[in-house]
């Protein structure tokens, strides 16, 4: 996995991750709705990062440039990601 991390689209997903954290969290003070997570960035963020994390995924398997492990590991993050998607 720590292949996968220091390769090019490790960075990018890892980067892409922080900056939405740190654009969500631009330091005003929001009304309880939105400190609880409801708003319309929500669904923004969801699947933003959503999107990374099955792009990095089906990087590390299609490219084959990675060990077994760092597949099994892919593969698991792909799953959990639709699982989120598509629970009731």
């Amino acid at each position: 996995m720590a292949d996968f991390f220091l390769s090019v689209p490790g960075l990018l997903c890892t980067a892409g991750v922080g900056v939405l954290i740190l654009l969500r969290s631009s330091g005003r003070p929001r009304p309880a709705a939105a400190a609880r997570g409801e708003g319309p960035a929500r669904p923004i963020l969801q699947i933003a990062i959503s999107t990374m994390i099955l792009g990095a995924g089906l990087w590390v398997i299609v490219s084959g440039h990675y060990a077994a492990g760092a597949e099994r590991w892919a593969s698991g993050a792909i799953g959990t990601v639709m699982g989120y998607w598509l629970k009731p």
